[in-house]
């Protein structure tokens, strides 16, 4: 499903350049469920923005499905993302403007989705907001704008799900029930779940676990 091979990322800074990643080999399975762990600064953001194609790499390759990312110019690796990713956020990043069903909807409507309304709607429902549909993220709870958000991600059937901090908004009670609305719909749609977290628990549900420290994969937990 993805291949990194070498991965490098620098970025220039006053006295030359910061290496942020440094040689990342990696190879994730279809449908697999991996949690990239660290301290805050390992790079754990920076790899995940790269194998999404948000980010270009100094160096090495992301091989996607047999296509390598450095071949694809910025709106190839955008349309490649709508094709096959979806994303959910620590911060949400829902429209305020949107009500959940819209929020929802969205993706799903720039995607040419024809039934883009009756597929949000039975997403919400799925994480249990079928009597939220018409409430602003002003009106919902942290947890709730993040199941809005998990539904949202989910509803493109991507064959790939990114996860950046999911649960590091969130109290442990809610966290727990994100935890189980993320594995339950991974399991049913056979989605490849790839996820950075300090949560420990998140990191202990994955099938697979690797640590970076100082921009490199140095454990296989």
């Amino acid at each position: 499903m993805i291949t990194v091979n070498n991965l490098l990322k620098k970025v220039p800074v006053a006295d030359g350049e910061l290496e942020i990643l440094q040689g990342i080999n990696l190879d994730i399975k279809s449908g697999e469920s991996l949690a990239i762990v660290g301290v805050s600064g390992s790079g754990k953001s920076t790899l995940l923005g790269l194998l999404a194609g948000l980010d270009v790499a100094s160096g090495g390759d992301v091989v996607i499905d047999g296509v390598a990312l450095s071949t694809l110019d910025e709106d190839a690796r955008a349309a490649l993302r709508a094709q096959k990713v979806g994303f959910v956020f620590q911060s949400f990043q829902l429209l305020p403007a949107l009500n959940a069903l819209e929020n929802v909807m969205l993706p799903l409507e720039l995607a040419g989705v024809a039934n883009a309304s009756a597929r949000a709607e039975e997403y919400l429902e799925r994480v249990g907001l079928e009597y939220r549909l018409t409430h602003y993220p002003s009106q919902l709870s942290g947890g709730e704008q993040q199941r809005v958000a998990i539904a949202r991600a989910f509803a493109s059937r991507p064959r790939i799900l990114f996860a950046d901090e999911p649960t590091g908004n969130l109290d442990t009670a809610t966290g727990d029930t994100i935890i189980d609305l993320l594995f339950e719909l991974n399991r049913s749609e056979g989605t490849t779940l790839i996820l950075v977290t300090h949560d420990n628990r998140l990191a202990q549900a994955c099938s697979r676990r690797v640590q970076l420290v100082n921009g490199r994969l140095e454990t296989f937990l």
